[in-house]
């Protein structure tokens, strides 16, 4: 499992925006799925960054082999009962790992139990069962993914647009690394339970709010993902998404590269074109001047 703790500028926009997204918020900032519990932790700051990513392992003994990992890379590496902290020395991005119990398997995709078209009218807002994935960009990302890939022992699965796709077993990926001109979060992804939910849930978050609209519906080619992007008013993208290949792997090797196959589309459809609305953080957006500069 993995969870996220982020610094934002604007904090009470930002716990606004994940309430409606469907989120629990357990406690102001802290925000809960519905099967992984507690996976996102907003505090206030002077910049939107990445405070901190956790990361649950099997026992100690995968902790004290991820340590010596790490330190064998000159990779400082700070222990406390049950828990070791390092940083990412090309990001900069903490990443925190401490034995945990796993996530229980997602329930099978929703499915009408009897001939009622009304099952299919949505009355309450999505509630995302865990979360997927974190996309972080960064300055050289071949550097950064030996301290994910060498270091915390996760398999890479493809590169897209540039970066490394990484994962820790079935699901496609976990850990995103994208180049970009200085560190920032790219986006997070939101496992929900269908298409259906991928397609309710986007629509009902830009019905008010035509502007959070990012990048949606469409499917992905790697990893065969549902998705749709909305922007959070913290700078990053807020993605919901469902995998039905996810749960046909059937073991950690399911998506190793195939050797000779070339790169995958970032998406197989999606309305509009990628190139029409482009995945761009706020951060990396050239500023606007004003008419008399």
């Amino acid at each position: 499992m993995i969870s996220l703790t982020r610094r934002v500028r604007d904090l009470d926009g930002t716990r606004a925006f994940y309430r409606e997204f469907g989120l629990a918020e357990t406690s102001p900032g802290t925000f809960a799925t519905r099967a992984g519990g507690e996976q996102l932790h907003l505090l206030p700051g002077t910049a939107d960054e990445v405070a901190e990513l956790h990361i649950g392992v099997d026992s100690t003994d995968d902790l004290r082999a991820i340590g010596a990992a790490l330190e064998a890379q000159d990779v400082p590496v700070e222990r406390a009962d049950g828990t070791i902290r390092a940083v990412e020395p090309v990001s900069g991005v903490a990443v925190r790992l401490s034995v945990a119990d796993r996530l229980p398997a997602d329930p099978a995709p929703s499915a009408p139990d009897r001939v009622e078209r009304t099952e299919l009218v949505r009355r309450g807002p999505v509630e995302p069962l865990r979360l997927g994935h974190v996309a972080i960009g960064c300055t050289d990302v071949e550097r950064a993914k030996a301290f994910f890939l060498d270091g915390v022992g996760m398999r890479l699965s493809d590169y897209v647009i540039g970066g490394p796709f990484m994962r820790f077993e079935t699901d496609h990926h976990n850990v995103v690394l994208l180049p970009a001109p200085m560190t920032l979060l790219h986006h997070t992804a939101w496992k929900v339970r269908d298409v259906d939910e991928v397609g309710y849930g986007g629509s009902r978050m830009i019905e008010r709010h035509p502007e959070r609209h990012a990048w949606g519906l469409g499917r992905h080619g790697a990893s065969a993902n549902y998705f749709w992007y909305l922007k959070d008013p913290a700078g990053a993208f807020a993605e919901y998404y469902h995998s039905d290949m996810d749960a046909l792997a059937d073991g950690p090797l399911f998506w190793d590269p195939a050797p000779g196959t070339g790169d995958l589309p970032v998406a197989v459809w999606a309305s509009p074109a990628l190139e029409e609305r482009p995945l761009v953080p706020e951060a990396m957006r050239p500023p606007i001047l004003s008419a008399d500069r």
